[in-house]
């Protein structure tokens, strides 16, 4: 008796792990694997990096992003950093006034602004 007992505990205790774990992976939401294509990874050399890199001079842009930190961030900051990154590109605040006077070729075109938008709203959902 005690030794069915037991065979009906483990089947249980086994029963309710394995549900747990199915009902966890069908339910979780995956984000997407971080990745630039070669079209995103121009734009972000050409206009971003310069400033948003371990080589740039200004602190308070890599404080704010290091496109190098991306791929290594855990899903949920990913997701904050790409809407943070979506917004930002949609308000037209980066790259920042000041340095598109001094450089006009920094500006986004309105083909990058969007191709960045798209972008960064895969790792939004």
């Amino acid at each position: 008796m005690r030794k069915t007992l037991t065979l009906v505990s483990l089947f249980a205790f086994c029963v309710l792990i394995f549900s747990g774990f199915v009902l966890n992976t069908s339910t979780a939401t995956v984000a997407p694997k971080f990745k630039m294509s070669k079209k995103i990874d121009a734009i972000v050399q050409g206009k971003c990096y310069g400033c948003h890199s371990d080589k740039g001079k200004a602190e308070k842009a890599k404080a704010k992003l290091k496109w190098d930190d991306l791929a290594s961030l855990p899903a949920a900051d990913l997701k904050k950093k790409m809407e943070s990154i979506g917004m930002v590109v949609e308000k037209g605040a980066m790259p920042p006034a000041r340095m598109v006077e001094n450089n006009p070729d920094m500006k986004l075109t309105d083909k990058e602004t969007k191709a960045l938008q798209k972008w960064a709203a895969k790792f939004s959902k």
